[in-house]
């Protein structure tokens, strides 16, 4: 691994959204930028549960239906490298056009 391993055991983390697009016959994807924690990707696989909150406050939950592939594989390494993470959310989590998951929300976990 690129990175000491020890302080990657998981925790509370946040990320910011920094790039939100449909992706047809998809769903929604959200390009997340690690702003503070230090996640594992276990807590990030597919199915698990993201908490999102808007810059006004509104929270939600969602759900991680899969990695998009424009970055490379989804790994631990990568993520520690990077610092970065795309994800595909259902369209229908991703929020009405008033109110779509969009650049400057956060995303929040582990979720239980």
């Amino acid at each position: 691994m690129a990175k000491d391993e020890s302080r990657w055991n998981g925790g509370p983390f946040t990320f910011k959204v920094s790039d939100s697009l449909e992706v047809p016959l998809r769903g929604h994807l959200l390009r997340l930028r690690l702003s503070d924690g230090t996640p594992r990707m276990d807590d990030l696989k597919v199915g698990r549960k993201l908490r999102i909150i808007s810059p006004s406050g509104k929270e939600r939950t969602v759900t991680i239906l899969g990695h998009a592939a424009t970055g490379g594989r989804a790994t631990q390494g990568r993520l520690q490298t990077t610092r970065e993470l795309d994800i595909v959310i259902p369209s229908a989590e991703a929020g009405a056009y008033d109110d779509r998951i969009g650049i400057g929300w956060r995303a929040t976990g582990p979720v239980s």
